[in-house]
């Protein structure tokens, strides 16, 4: 084979350095590789083809035959035959080409089979890596399907939450109308009580003398009503509900009832609800019906209800503890 001209280092790109760890069967067919390369013929002005130029005649790219003659990927066997007919005839014949079709052949199905071992092992672990891809996207589907169905559950809840409250908001508007409704109810018995008792003294010849109960039991009874409803409900375990029939009586009894009120509760041993109507009336009621109810509690035998109750309405108007 004539020398290239004008090159120190013809075919260089030729000379791949292996690694140690290259297999046997890779290491000999890269060699043969290698030298059937060099046995390409020269260009025509002489110089020995670059590996780019020995690429395009195997119809390969340059970085695959960088790759084939560096034992980095096992070529096709075609390439391995092209290669070997190319080089047979730029060398001048079979005979010349320094090995046959055949043990070319041979050395690739023992590099092949090199590879295979990795190829084996690399395929199981692609095929497991596929079965848990697999196995993940199932259950991502099935966390996004428990997922949308959670988030179903949780907009029902809400749901139905939005409508307790709203049915228990109703229902203590409700409560309260009623009760309201009670203690006007009681307070206009109780008046028209008072009313029939004043008929029926006018009609007597003598004037009852001071302090006669008769002046006292339409007061007292509409205060037995209130008294009876609050205690029926604290013994139900309804407290709040049993509060709130307090304040809304505050609201509408006169001094005299709300004194009775309280005097009642006491001799109920309601004390509880006693001293927390003194205090809300005390709070909620001006000054001169205050008064009015602390006199009546002190005309009761109750001073100390009656000092309660002023108590409560001076601790309101100037902020004391």
């Amino acid at each position: 084979m004539p020398r290239a001209k004008g090159s120190h280092a013809p075919y260089c790109w030729t000379a791949k350095e292996l690694s140690s760890d290259v297999p046997p069967g890779k290491r000999a067919l890269a060699a043969e590789l290698q030298r059937l390369c060099r046995l390409l013929a020269l260009e025509p002005n002489g110089s020995a083809p670059t590996q780019k130029q020995a690429a395009d005649r195997l119809h390969v790219s340059d970085t695959s035959l960088s790759r084939y003659l560096s034992t980095e990927y096992l070529p096709d066997i075609a390439i391995v035959r092209l290669l070997h007919a190319t080089a047979s005839a730029d060398a001048g014949g079979t005979e010349k080409a320094g090995i046959t079709l055949t043990d070319l052949e041979k050395l690739h199905a023992a590099a092949a089979t090199e590879q295979c071992g990795g190829c084996v092992k690399l395929r199981e672990e692609a095929a497991a890596l596929r079965q848990q891809a697999s196995e993940n996207a199932t259950e991502l589907d099935n966390v996004q399907v428990r997922l949308g169905t959670s988030k179903e559950e949780a907009a029902a809840l809400r749901k139905g939450t939005a409508a307790l409250k709203r049915e228990v908001q109703t229902l203590k508007a409700r409560e309260g109308r009623a009760l309201k409704t009670t203690a006007r109810r009681a307070i206009r018995a109780g008046q028209r009580q008072r009313l029939a008792a004043r008929r029926d003294t006018a009609l007597l010849p003598v004037p009852p003398p001071r302090g006669d109960r008769q002046q006292s039991n339409p007061e007292k009874r509409a205060a037995l009503s209130v008294a009876r409803q609050a205690e029926a409900l604290q013994n139900g375990g309804r407290q709040d509900v049993a509060l709130a029939l307090l304040r809304h009586s505050a609201e509408v009894l006169s001094p005299a009832e709300a004194a009775t009120l309280v005097y009642v509760l006491r001799e109920s041993q309601l004390d509880e609800l006693a001293g927390t109507l003194i205090h809300i009336y005390g709070r909620d009621n001006p000054d001169p019906d205050v008064m009015r109810a602390a006199a009546k509690l002190h005309q009761q035998g109750a001073p100390d209800d009656a000092a309660a109750l002023l108590q409560a309405a001076l601790s309101t108007r100037t902020g004391a503890p």
